[in-house]
């Protein structure tokens, strides 16, 4: 059985970090990834320093921070994946 990667969208639960959280379950869905990856919404402002997240909303994938600050679109998610 292959582990699956965890993507975590990190917001305080903004109109922004909620956006981001759907565009990122789209972006699985249409990739047809969903069983490679686990989806994630973490919203716990006091953990955000220990993610490395300075701003939000970040897009971390597999421990990695790879965007803050601005919603990624669907196309550039998948380029992510």
């Amino acid at each position: 059985m292959v582990e699956k990667k965890l993507i975590q969208v990190v917001g305080k639960g903004c109109k922004k970090c909620e956006k981001q959280y759907e565009i990122v379950v789209k972006a699985v869905e249409e990739s047809g990834k969903t069983d490679e990856y686990n989806i994630e919404h973490f919203t716990d402002i006091t953990k955000f320093a220990d993610l490395g997240v300075m701003f939000t909303p970040a897009l971390r994938i597999d421990g990695k921070v790879v965007v803050e600050g601005r919603v990624l679109g669907v196309e550039k998610i998948k380029d992510l994946l």
